[in-house]
């Protein structure tokens, strides 16, 4: 297999563009589909400040670079959920990436914010802990970029996420969410 771009080796197949691509040209090509999708759909402006929601995975780590990289003001958000070693982890890969780009990172906790963690929520609540995690995700991402003065919140899904979702609501008969 070889690269669309330079006939070198590829390391990936994009297959529904029908190409493939080195690790070089495969970053760029992201690069692209990132900026052709921001302009395509008027997701926002280069002026704009951009607060990007981040867990410390891949999908929000690469976003964020992503965007560092095509020139937004990009700043990046991290809540932390209180979720044992897990939280724990995903912190320090937030703020290690931040340091390691020189780029601001802003990080609360749902405990200093609220008093409580998600597992606790979860057992006061009698609920799974995905219900109240989602929630107060949602209300913290949208209050620190009010708070902080951002004009968009950008957050990083995958199809997998949304697959996810959208298969736990048919397996839990969540009609309304469907």
């Amino acid at each position: 297999m070889k690269c669309k771009v330079c006939r070198q080796h590829a390391v990936v197949d994009v297959r529904r563009h029908n190409a493939a691509f080195c690790q070089e040209h495969f970053v760029v090509h992201i690069h692209n589909q990132v900026a052709r999708t921001i302009k395509e759909f008027k997701m926002f402006d280069p002026d704009d400040r951009l607060l990007i929601a981040v867990s410390g995975g891949k999908d929000s780590l690469a976003l964020w670079d992503i965007l560092r990289e095509l020139g937004y003001d990009a700043v990046g958000f991290y809540l932390d959920l209180g979720i044992g070693s897990y939280s724990e982890r995903s912190k320090e890969a937030a703020i290690s990436f931040a340091e390691s780009r020189d780029a601001k990172l802003i990080v609360r906790s749902l405990a200093e914010e609220h008093g409580y963690t998600v597992p606790e929520l979860a057992r006061l609540t009698g609920r799974v802990p995905c219900s109240g995690c989602g929630l107060n995700k949602r209300y913290e991402f949208n209050r620190a970029a009010l708070e902080e003065g951002f004009d968009i919140l950008v957050t990083g899904h995958n199809l997998d996420d949304e697959v996810a979702t959208l298969f736990g609501n048919v397996l839990h008969r969540n009609v309304d969410l469907l």
